[in-house]
């Protein structure tokens, strides 16, 4: 899978690229949501991984321009660090796929996540 991802965390950057090339999967990322367009444009991208914060956007902005452009359907995935209480009502009536906490984050857990991912792609 090719997946691209947003964070303003060159760390947290560094670490789910880690993750997901050991994990077989092409990565792509940027630290602002200004870089999508001009990145869906040029390669072919099956999932979208995002933090709540970029540096010039909110994930909420984020989603909502791709699911008001035609690569709506592209699965979103949320990494975050915010309890799930808060991440529900900060998102509330924002279509995302799934999310996953930061804490948890490891190469189970994504690929679990991936493989999901993969068998709805699948099916469509």
């Amino acid at each position: 899978m090719r997946i691209l991802h947003f964070d303003y965390s060159d760390f947290f950057r560094r670490v789910v690229h880690d993750l997901i090339l050991s994990s077989g999967h092409a990565y792509f990322n940027s630290n602002q949501g200004a870089d999508l367009y001009h990145i869906l444009a040029h390669d072919e991208i099956d999932v979208i991984f995002t933090g709540m914060e970029l540096s010039d956007m909110s994930a909420e902005d984020l989603i909502r321009d791709i699911k008001n452009s035609k690569y709506k359907n592209i699965p979103i995935v949320i990494l975050t660090s915010s309890e799930v209480e808060n991440l529900n009502k900060r998102l509330k009536g924002i279509p995302f796929y799934d999310f996953i906490l930061k804490e948890q984050l490891t190469a189970d857990l994504l690929n679990q996540v991936l493989d999901r991912i993969e068998d709805m792609l699948e099916l469509q």
